[in-house]
């Protein structure tokens, strides 16, 4: 399928927003105890840059047709993409599940499945930064997939320091959800199985409870 032209502009964008997600972590690790992880200075950092990077996302859509079935966001083809999505999703959820075993946090607590239901969003949102902002602006530059996935996964990964569990299972599905992507151009997938996989690795891997911290915010 044919694509637009590399962007280097969107390239250097979305490294720079990650880099500053990554100086604010930095910064808020040397302050000690904070408040509730959706309270941290760097997840208002992260609200602020999704609301710019929807509004760059309607600009382009609204000047250029055809502009988000290049970027992946179409549905001719969501059920072909799903099925080896959801294998790739199956198997490396596996892991997460022993591993959470080995450390207790089995059964699931309720808050589990609010994070389920919403985390599918931001995963789609984080797809759209890997696939379309940084994987289709290297094709140009890195032409060989097996070394334009681990490529941008890299960078997918970098962009959690430094927070190094996060970066390792961040690596790991950025390498297959790339490879994925890139053969068979449909976010909706890889944004799903992201949603999935995150909220998962939230309880049984690090060991968080981001449902909680949801629950919160509300009055």
């Amino acid at each position: 399928m044919s694509c637009p032209r590399p962007s280097y502009g969107e390239l250097t964008a979305v490294l720079l927003t990650g880099l500053g997600h990554v100086a604010l972590e930095l910064l808020g690790a040397r302050a000690g105890p904070r408040a509730g992880a959706l309270r941290r200075p760097e997840q208002a950092y992260n609200a602020i840059a999704s609301v710019l990077w929807c509004g760059y996302v309607l600009w382009r859509a609204l000047g250029s047709p055809g502009m988000l079935r290049a970027w992946g966001f179409r549905t001719d083809n969501f059920a072909r993409a799903l099925k080896p999505t959801a294998l790739f999703a199956g198997v490396a959820a596996f892991p997460l599940l022993l591993y959470g075993t080995w450390r207790a946090r089995l059964p699931l607590p309720p808050t589990f499945y609010l994070l389920l239901l919403l985390y599918p969003l931001w995963g789609l949102a984080q797809q759209f930064a890997l696939q379309a902002l940084i994987t289709k602006n290297l094709r140009a530059a890195v032409p060989a997939l097996p070394l334009r996935a681990p490529a941008a996964a890299l960078l997918f990964s970098a962009a959690h320091f430094p927070n190094y569990p996060l970066m390792i299972l961040t690596f790991g599905a950025g390498l297959g959800f790339t490879w994925l992507h890139e053969k068979h151009r449909n976010l909706w997938a890889v944004g799903l199985a992201h949603g999935l996989l995150g909220a998962l690795a939230y309880y049984l891997v690090l060991g968080q409870d981001p449902g909680a911290d949801i629950l919160e915010l509300i009055p």
